[in-house]
């Protein structure tokens, strides 16, 4: 292949990056056949040119491209006389490298004009740490080149939204990853970090040092383009959060151990991120039925405790008693949301019936509009022994006989190998006690904590679970009607929801993830888990340490168990 036919591949390879091998070839035949003799005669091509090789959106990137590869950016510099006595340069420790400008360079991935800047020839005093701006200066400017100063971070010539307009460098890439983005398929873990190389190294050449909003642009704008392929996914193909949470943790660490040895310091931003109660929901505060007053939700809510004293929790099963639950959901949502009944006991006073199986299971779902129950078992079936058969062979090291019920139900062994794979204690989130106990028992022979906890009323040989409980605020607040850890876990995380609770750091990963993969909720921002306090590094004080929308670690199990579904481990 000529030249000329080489660099109009590499041109097809940056917009086009799954275009078939004889589809380029046709593509540089054609128009070397309409006598296309360098890069600057592309900027003659019209789209009629094409019609016949490429659809209608391909062609149009196709020109775009054409035209910016065409198109040389002109470098307006222009040298003002300067007088020496007017720069004052700041006395820094080592000098920074200079250029000339005859050797000043725009990055190939943009195409801005440059604004007039003094270019007045490098002596051999150090040039200022301050980048060159977008205005006239009368400084010397500085290298064009990332450099880890203290102050310079940002390649002069550089626009301030250049994440907007970064162009991830396809035809880098390894043909594996090509081909996978061709069949809409995963890359391998192996092809996938050669990737995250290339690409740190591109956006290292804009800023040294991006920070994380910028990195999350080029990372967002990575997944919309090719959701297949590089967006945090469950095996069955539901986006995980924004979708992007993996591919830019995997980033900004290539980034931060490229900067390890310098002295690049990291961005932070300022401010606390609170969690909010209406994460996740769906409903969090629906408006009154139009046929409904508030006198009249106040009676019906009357009506249940009426119903209650009567016939007890058993009727929670009853239509009437549904009925009227779900329509005095927006005087629950209020109470809870509102804090207008302080404690858990004078909750259970106005509604009975919520802190049963049902009641919370309807309200959850009027919450969420999700049946929590419904969507846990379907999971379990799904991927409940590919998750532990995933875990048993990740911690194959770890004595995990100890920690697990091997006899017991699928679902209790899938919460104990998580709680263990994320370093989490199995009390943190499941307690268990004789299979004969009761209510008043649980709450005078356990330790029962203020944060939710599962119950489990268990046999001698530790393999069957008769009944179950949940406990809060170190009281009994609601007892199962089904004796299996299934309806238990999926009651247990219910109540996180419907009381707006927050994950325990006892256990929140594992939340989190029965959250994300197990239920399907991925709110793109916010999180549950409760945010520790840590030793500030740079106060020494306490502070509030700040939380993720997802996870890390949950993110990486999430990426692992569908790079395990494909078949790459």
């Amino acid at each position: 292949m000529s030249t000329v036919g080489e660099q109009i591949k590499d041109i097809i390879l940056k917009v086009l990056p799954s275009l078939s091998e004889d589809t380029q070839q046709r593509v540089i035949s054609e128009l070397q056949t309409m006598g296309v003799e360098t890069v600057e005669d592309l900027k003659y091509v019209k789209q009629d040119d094409m019609r016949d090789l490429l659809p209608i959106t391909q062609q149009r990137k196709l020109l775009e491209a054409f035209k910016t590869e065409a198109s040389p950016v002109p470098l307006n510099l222009q040298f003002l006389p300067v007088n020496p006595a007017h720069i004052k340069l700041p006395t820094i420790t080592s000098p920074l490298p200079c250029f000339s400008p005859t050797n000043f360079s725009l990055q190939p991935s943009f195409s801005q004009e440059a604004t007039p800047c003094s270019a007045t020839p490098c002596s051999a005093t150090p040039c200022s740490a301050t980048p060159c701006s977008a205005t006239p200066c009368s400084a010397t400017p500085c290298s064009a080149t990332p450099c880890s100063s203290r102050v310079g971070k940002r390649t002069s010539n550089i626009p301030d939204k250049w994440p907007e307009n970064f162009e991830v460098p396809w035809h880098k890439m390894p043909d594996g990853v090509k081909l996978a983005m061709a069949n809409m398929r995963r890359p391998s873990p192996e092809k996938r970090r050669q990737m995250i190389r290339i690409l740190v190294d591109e956006l290292r050449k804009c800023d040294i040092n991006p920070t994380r909003h910028e990195c999350l642009i080029v990372c967002r704008n990575i997944v919309r383009q090719y959701p297949s392929s590089f967006a945090d996914m469950t095996p069955g193909g539901a986006i995980v959060g924004e979708g992007f949470s993996t591919l830019l943790s995997q980033v900004k660490r290539r980034i931060e151990n490229l900067n390890r040895a310098g002295i690049i310091k990291r961005h932070r931003s300022s401010g606390l991120c609170k969690p909010a109660d209406s994460y996740g929901c769906v409903h969090f505060q629906p408006a009154m039925p139009l046929d409904e007053t508030e006198e009249t939700l106040e009676l019906k809510r009357q009506q249940l405790q009426d119903i209650y004293k009567k016939e007890g929790s058993h009727a929670s099963e009853k239509a009437q008693v549904i009925k009227l639950m779900n329509t005095t959901f927006c005087l629950q949502r209020s109470q809870i949301n509102y804090s207008l009944i302080s404690s858990t006991e004078d909750l259970k006073i106005h509604w009975p019936y919520l802190f049963t199986e049902r009641g919370v299971f309807c309200h959850f779902e009027s919450l969420t509009d999700i049946n929590v129950l419904q969507s846990l078992e379907l999971s379990m079936k799904e991927c409940g022994h590919g998750v532990e058969k995933y875990l048993w062979a990740k911690m194959k090291n770890i004595d995990l006989h100890s920690v697990v019920s091997k006899d017991g139900e699928l679902t209790l062994r899938v919460v104990q190998l998580l709680l263990t794979y994320f370093d989490e204690d199995t009390e943190g989130l499941i307690l268990s006690t004789k299979a004969c106990a009761t209510a008043a028992d649980v709450e005078c022979t356990l330790e029962l904590p203020d944060s939710p906890r599962l119950v489990l009323l268990m046999s001698e040989d530790k393999a069957t679970v008769n009944q179950w409980m949940i406990s809060n605020d170190e009281q009994v607040i609601c007892e199962g009607s089904q004796p299996s850890v299934m309806s238990g876990l999926a009651a247990l995380f219910a109540t996180y929801y419907v009381f707006n609770l927050q994950y325990q750091e006892e256990a929140a990963k594992t939340l989190e993830f029965v959250q994300r993969r197990f239920i399907g909720i991925n709110p793109e921002r916010g999180s549950k888990a409760n945010f520790k306090k840590v030793v500030s590094k740079k106060t020494g004080k306490l502070v509030q340490k700040k939380a993720d929308p997802l996870n890390a670690h949950v993110a990486t199990l999430i990426k692992n168990l569908t790079d395990f579904e494909w078949g790459f481990m």
